[in-house]
């Protein structure tokens, strides 16, 4: 025998054969598209969430350490206590314990207040950075008179700038001995051996060229302007000429809007020549191939730190510098080679925050000891306040509580309830239909029109006091209503109508089956939605906006008609404050948020597996 192939179909056999396995090809393909399709959006949700969490905690992480500053000050009796009653209410009223600190600093850097940099010391802390030392005193008059150790947070730019975010630095250790040398008043001359600033000097010639290749490239951009203005000018002449003879006020309005563009014309034209001038003088600084170097506050700085002082250096060679004193060197004598330095901080003065008196105590202070980092317990344990360094969310954390514990007192039972009746008592007709729809609507309400009834009738009706956990309490449960009712009805339906008919068949009264059978059994989905009702609940800002939560508030709200805020609302107050160092802050308090409503979050799901039933 030999091998035969099979016959192979013919007609129309043969064709719906090639049709099905077209179309099952067909369907294997749409099947992994749409696999593909979903693992991509899985994927790309997972990679929007990794990317808004890895950016709030890099934020955040700046906020989790705090410099403080340690001093050893004199309770002095003319500053503490003025009027010598040692009466705690006259020593908080009265007494000067900024000026307390001001003396201990200046104990430390008398040359501060010769030289005229006495208020960039004083800033070194924030001025309402002495009233927990005022608390202190006051609570214990018998510390004046005495010297105690205190601590301080560090003013919050000045803390950014030490936790390396405000600019970028280079250290250059002094491998060659220094000699420093005193000139007329806090001014002083280093010279070392060979050209060991070459490289800083060569450095600052770069950084010299590539300014005036900025300016060049700005100046391109400010004469085109120009060439606008003028063109602008010469409408306005020819305006002005055209109005001649016509009104005064026609042509004092001509005549007014010519002068303001040829005012225009004539400050763009100056700032050209002005860059122009910078731009060459840059240019052949830059070409330069020895000399020394002028810096200014828009150069990078230079300092250099040796025998317990600060120099800053205002001109700049290849083997000596000269600068003055921002902290004087505790003596005269050679640095031998390791035992000084140059700081170089790249971003110039004049586009800092920072400025450069305000580093030079900082760093010394920071190299004795005195400024130190540690765990930033405050914004944990502190309320709000308008420094950011005094800052923190506990005010804010106790307000939500607060808040959300009003709101689940009054919109569980009530939500709970109203879906009761609603799903097993009211009957069927168009006024419980009306009822359904309005419930349902209400759950599509804008979060604000909530805001805006609880203003028109728990402030300016009852009376309410504004800004209180207990008005926010009821407007947030008016608006969490709907939700857990929906939730709530969710959960009764899903229970077996079987279980209901098997509770009145033994006798049981309607009640008796709702309550002791049919509740039980619905209990895990209500919780569920209750939960997550309140979850929802906790992010919500706008409504307690309108009822005046957004007030600041100093203090821990002690109950639920003190003045308060929550979290939301304290995370949109500090995003909108321009001062760097809330940034952070406001990273960390919308983590806490977040982790707030994780758990609740979590705490639902668990409720969920726990006691759910599966019918």
């Amino acid at each position: 025998m030999t091998d035969r192939a099979p016959p192979q179909p013919t007609g129309l056999a043969g064709d719906l054969d090639g049709r099905r396995a077209k179309h099952l090809a067909k369907r294997h393909r749409s099947e992994v598209w749409f696999r593909a399709g979903g693992l991509a959006a899985v994927a790309t949700a997972v990679i929007f969430v990794v990317l808004l969490l890895g950016s709030l905690i890099t934020q955040a992480t700046t906020a989790l350490t705090q410099n403080d500053l340690s001093l050893k000050v004199q309770v002095t009796p003319l500053l503490a206590d003025p009027v010598g009653s040692r009466n705690p209410q006259d020593i908080r009223m009265q007494g000067d314990f900024a000026g307390i600190v001001q003396e201990a600093l200046l104990k430390r850097f008398p040359e501060a207040a010769e030289n005229g940099h006495d208020e960039a010391l004083f800033s070194l802390i924030a001025s309402v950075a002495a009233v927990p030392l005022a608390a202190q005193i006051a609570d214990d008059p018998s510390l004046i008179g005495r010297t105690i150790a205190v601590s301080f947070p560090v003013e919050s730019d000045l803390d950014l700038y030490l936790k390396g975010q405000e600019g970028k630095e280079r250290i250059s250790k002094g491998t060659v001995a220094a000699t420093p040398l005193k000139g007329e008043g806090n001014a002083w001359t280093i010279a070392v051996d060979g050209d060991f600033f070459a490289r800083e000097l060569n450095d600052f010639r770069l950084f010299l060229g590539s300014e005036a290749g900025r300016i060049e490239r700005g100046l391109t951009i400010k004469r085109q302007r120009l060439a606008d203005y003028q063109a602008d000018e010469a409408a306005a002449e020819a305006a002005l000429t055209a109005v001649a003879g016509q009104a005064e006020a026609i042509i004092a309005s001509r005549q007014a809007r010519l002068d303001e563009v040829s005012g225009e014309v004539s400050a763009l034209s100056d700032e050209i020549a002005d860059d122009v001038r910078i731009a060459q003088e840059f240019r052949v600084r830059a070409a330069a191939q020895t000399g020394e170097e002028r810096l200014t506050d828009t150069t990078p700085s230079f300092f250099v730190e040796l025998n317990g002082g600060v120099i800053k250096v205002t001109n700049l060679g290849a083997s000596s510098i000269s600068g003055i004193a921002f902290v004087e060197p505790q003596s005269a004598s050679v640095a031998q080679a390791g035992s000084w330095q140059l700081r170089e901080l790249r971003t110039p003065e004049a586009e800092r925050r920072v400025k450069d008196d305000r580093i030079a105590f900082a760093r010394v202070l920071q190299a004795e000891g005195s400024i130190k980092t540690g765990l930033n317990s405050t914004i944990f344990t502190r309320s709000d306040s308008n420094e950011p360094e005094l800052a923190g969310i506990l005010g804010a954390l106790v307000g939500s509580i607060l808040t959300l514990l009003i709101t689940f007192v009054l919109s569980v039972p009530i939500g709970v309830l109203t879906a009761i009746y609603l799903e097993e008592f009211a009957p069927k007709n168009r006024w419980t239909d009306f009822i359904e729809v309005n419930i349902n609507n209400l759950a599509a309400v804008p979060s604000i029109v909530f805001g805006l009834l609880g203003l028109a009738v728990f402030l300016s009706f009852f009376g309410l006091p504004r800004s209180a956990p207990l008005v926010g309490g009821l407007v947030l449960t008016l608006m969490s209503l709907p939700i857990i009712i929906i939730a709530s009805r969710a959960a009764l339906k899903a229970v077996p109508p079987s279980i209901r008919e098997a509770a009145l068949g033994v006798g049981a009264s309607k009640v008796q089956a709702v309550f002791h059978h049919v509740l039980p059994s619905a209990l895990p989905g209500i919780m569920t939605g209750s939960i997550l009702g309140m979850a929802h609940a906790l992010g919500e800002t706008a409504p307690l906006l309108m009822i005046g939560m957004v007030a600041f508030v100093a203090d821990v709200p002690q109950g639920f008609l003190d003045s308060a805020t929550v979290l939301p609302v304290e995370i949109y107050m500090w995003s909108s404050r321009p001062e760097r160092a809330w940034e952070p802050r406001t990273a960390l308090a919308i983590l806490a948020l977040l982790a707030f409503m994780i758990v609740m979050n979590a705490i639902a799901v668990y409720l969920r597996r726990r006691f759910e039933r599966r019918w």
